[in-house]
């Protein structure tokens, strides 16, 4: 297997294009172009995009048991991911967000976090057999995983004991997780990309470099990243930052850019792709995910994704 990815399984209902800065009135009605159901959260959202991409992939984590659930895990199934290890559970409904796209393709979020909130050491531990037999395990989102970060640090050190050749990736999302919970977590992982708002948070930098630095103080090898939205990506090994421009499109929706991002990052890391060509082909796949509705519509193959490079 080539990933298993642990952590936020969503449900997102998408609306758009929806005028949130000026709503209608008390009881009033704003008509919209398009409602639908998809999914959301890193596991589907970059399992989805790499299984795409042409990867072997498995989610890890937690649904409800109800419909939002199952609909969930249907699409997982379509996309040729993985689900042994989604364990429906009836403590919770499933994780959702009503994800609201703005004209022009920039989104805000109304979530429950639902079953995520069941997502503990206990849980992860029970997807050990997976992660043994895996080349990445991917977790996020490090912010809205309050039951499992703490115990991250003793997890990982599991991890890597039995599963030595697993190499352990980390995302995040804005507002992210206080920085003393990262701090023993970073140098246990082998991939962290926040955003550059998420960066900033973390180490009160604005320059990417900056940012890098910041974080390699706490990790001292693998790869950090930071994802510069319209200017690409900043990527560092540990032997110098290399950046890489974003492509231009026509942006429907930006929903999920971020995560298939991330996964595209990791499905190019696999093909040992450079340095630079991995981001630049992670930015392409980024770029073809804002083209269409929901977080994975848009997003090509392995090989229509090299070709436009």
């Amino acid at each position: 297997m080539d990933a298993a990815l642990f952590g936020l399984i969503v449900a997102d209902v998408i609306a758009a294009p929806m005028k949130v800065r000026t709503p209608p009135d008390a009881g009033g009605l704003q008509l919209i172009e398009t409602i639908e159901l998809t999914t959301g959260g890193n596991v589907p959202n970059s399992g989805i995009a790499m299984a795409k991409l042409g990867a072997k992939v498995a989610a890890a984590g937690a649904v409800g048991k109800d419909v939002l659930g199952a609909a969930v895990v249907d699409r997982l199934k379509q996309a040729g991911v993985d689900v042994a290890c989604v364990f429906a559970d009836e403590r919770a409904q499933t994780s959702a967000t009503v994800v609201a796209v703005e004209p022009g393709g920039e989104r805000c979020f109304f979530h429950v976090q639902g079953a995520t909130t069941l997502l503990d050491a206990a849980a992860f531990r029970r997807c050990f057999d997976l992660f043994r037999r895996c080349d990445w395990v991917q977790i996020g989102y490090f912010g809205l995983l309050p039951a499992l970060t703490p115990d991250l640090p003793q997890l990982l050190k599991e991890l890597r004991a039995i599963a030595p050749r697993a190499k352990i990736a980390l995302d995040t999302v804005n507002p992210p997780a206080e920085w003393t919970l990262l701090e023993p977590i970073l140098p246990l992982v082998d991939f962290f990309a926040p955003s550059r708002t998420e960066a900033s948070a973390l180490t009160g930098e604005t320059d990417a470099k900056a940012m890098v630095a910041a974080l390699r103080r706490h990790m001292k090898s693998g790869l950090i990243g930071i994802k510069l939205d319209s200017e690409g990506c900043c990527l560092d090994d540990g032997h110098g930052a290399v950046f890489c421009p974003a492509c231009k499109v026509d942006v429907v929706d930006t929903t999920g850019a971020g995560d298939t991002w991330f996964g595209a990052l990791l499905v190019a890391l696999q093909k040992k792709m450079p340095l630079e060509q991995a981001g630049r082909f992670a930015n392409r796949a980024a770029a073809d995910c804002c083209t269409a509705l929901g977080a994975s519509a848009g997003v090509k193959s392995f090989e229509q994704t090299v070709a436009r490079l």
